[in-house]
């Protein structure tokens, strides 16, 4: 029997960049991936087109599938010679089970490796302004889980070397049993004026974090509504906080954007969302298929000299002068005079030592359009009702995109669409046809905001709404605005 690999790779606690470059690598050979609650969705998006995703969450009294399910998931898999990761919240050995699936492994000789990642405890502390030691305040730390075995799922702990002994106590899984574990140390023998916090959903852009003292902190939680995912830290470090805090505060803190595309063109201004404190999530919703079968070959045997060639991207050019070759086809015997439709399809035009003008500066009169379905419907309207469309490229939606989006807008982790061009506003559209997404449900709960008018007709035409409109706008005073839907001009 070919025997498979299997990968525990933690995701690390939240913030997409800090999963590991060896996890996101298993991640992106992976033929199967098993994920929990507490991953962030958009890691997803590195998943293979073709990969099984198996979601495998687990809520308080609510679990997806039972552990006893996953380990033989993990296992049949493996058994069919796949390469399977278990991908899991911060790191797979941190109350993640690992020592339970990789045991079972190990028992039925099955190849895997265990792929650390940062733990909440270590991350989400910092990202609020707290180190775990520090050389003044703190030489010793424990990690302890807030639930545990006892008939009411209070946390089985010795609490008393714990209150003791240890200078930073870090909890996870305890706020619904915070009470229970402020009033034991307390009654242990740590004093109820020692610092604590809670911090919720840490290393988000919409991370929460309440800070107090063991007398005061499950009043102040239940007060600000912090629920799970969170972590509890107890000790002296807490009072840093005041100092050090430095991620909580950004302008963009608690923005979480997604950007349908993924191009050059945008990258300043993601780098820029992200140092102001947004979490931004760009990607390609649609991945494109070739196109060319019998009837874009009939087409490009009727071309005449009549015809102007207009290229819409460069990936047409390589996809049409392929589809020639393939099929024996010369392009010196088509007649028609070529066309760019910007200066980066006729660079690469020359590249491949053919001239071009460019399109917007002539005036054509028997135009051919040749490009992806998107690119053609985004170029239409400035051509004449009479031109000629050879589509060369199909668009297709992935099920680990649509996991991904479905997850990212569900949980909460997006509340801001950003369309930066009319073909990304097209791309959406379409994204959201193929997938089988009701387009109100989607949208109720998103800013959508827009750069350019034409953007956001399009946008409107779809019944997706844009309520204003703002020209030479700064993006992060329009992105931060709280009740507008606003539209940006370039």
């Amino acid at each position: 029997m070919n025997s498979g690999m299997v990968y525990f790779v933690g995701a690390g606690p939240g913030d997409v960049d800090l999963i590991t470059v060896k996890g996101k690598r298993a991640l992106q050979q992976a033929d199967v991936v098993i994920f929990d609650r507490l991953i962030n969705p958009f890691l997803l998006t590195d998943v293979k087109d073709e990969a099984k995703l198996i979601y495998c969450g687990k809520q308080p009294c609510k679990h997806t599938l039972r552990q006893e399910d996953i380990q033989r998931e993990i296992l049949i898999h493996a058994r069919k010679g796949k390469t399977v990761v278990r991908l899991k919240g911060g790191d797979p050995a941190v109350f993640g089970r690992v020592g339970e699936e990789a045991e079972l492994l190990a028992e039925h000789q099955i190849a895997y490796e265990v792929i650390p990642g940062i733990t909440a405890g270590i991350a989400a502390t910092m990202y609020s302004g707290v180190p775990i030691t520090h050389r003044k305040h703190s030489n010793s730390f424990a990690v302890v889980t807030g639930h545990g075995s006892k008939d009411d799922g209070t946390p089985k702990v010795e609490w008393e070397p714990l209150a003791k002994g240890v200078e930073t106590i870090v909890f996870y899984m305890g706020v619904k049993h915070l009470r229970t574990i402020t009033s034991e140390l307390i009654k242990h023998g740590k004093s109820k004026d020692t610092a604590a916090l809670v911090v919720q959903w840490g290393t988000y852009s919409k991370q929460r974090t309440v800070e107090g003292s063991l007398a005061t902190i499950a009043n102040k939680v239940e007060q600000a509504n912090i629920t799970n995912p969170a972590i509890i830290v107890v000790g002296d470090v807490v009072k840093l906080r005041s100092k050090l805090g430095w991620f909580d505060n950004k302008q963009l803190a608690g923005k979480g954007i997604l950007i349908p595309s993924k191009i050059e063109s945008n990258q300043e201004l993601v780098r820029s969302l992200k140092k102001n404190g947004a979490d931004v999530y760009e990607h390609n919703l649609l991945s494109q298929f070739e196109n060319i079968g019998r009837g874009q070959l009939h087409q490009i045997r009727q071309l005449s000299a009549e015809n102007q060639l207009v290229f819409l991207s460069s990936q047409s050019v390589y996809t049409f002068l392929r589809a020639l070759g393939e099929n024996k086809l010369d392009l010196r015997k088509i007649d028609s005079s070529i066309y760019a439709v910007d200066d980066t399809v006729k660079t690469t035009l020359q590249m491949i030592g053919i001239q071009s003008s460019l399109a917007s500066r002539c005036e054509l009169r028997s135009p051919v359009l040749i490009g992806g379905e998107l690119e053609i419907e985004s170029m239409r309207h400035e051509y004449p009702q009479s031109s000629e469309e050879l589509v060369v490229n199909k668009q297709k939606v992935s099920q680990k995109d649509i996991e991904a989006f479905s997850r990212l807008v569900a949980e909460q982790h997006v509340n801001t669409l950003l369309v930066t061009s009319r073909q990304d506003a097209i791309q959406f559209i379409k994204f959201l046809e193929l997938s089988g997404f009701e387009k109100n449900s989607v949208v109720h709960n998103l800013n959508v905001v827009c750069r350019g008018r034409e953007t956001s007709l399009v946008l409107k035409a779809a019944d997706i709404p844009v309520r204003s409109f703002i020209e030479n706008e700064n993006i992060m005073t329009v992105i931060n605005a709280k009740e507008t839907v606003l539209a940006v001009e370039r």
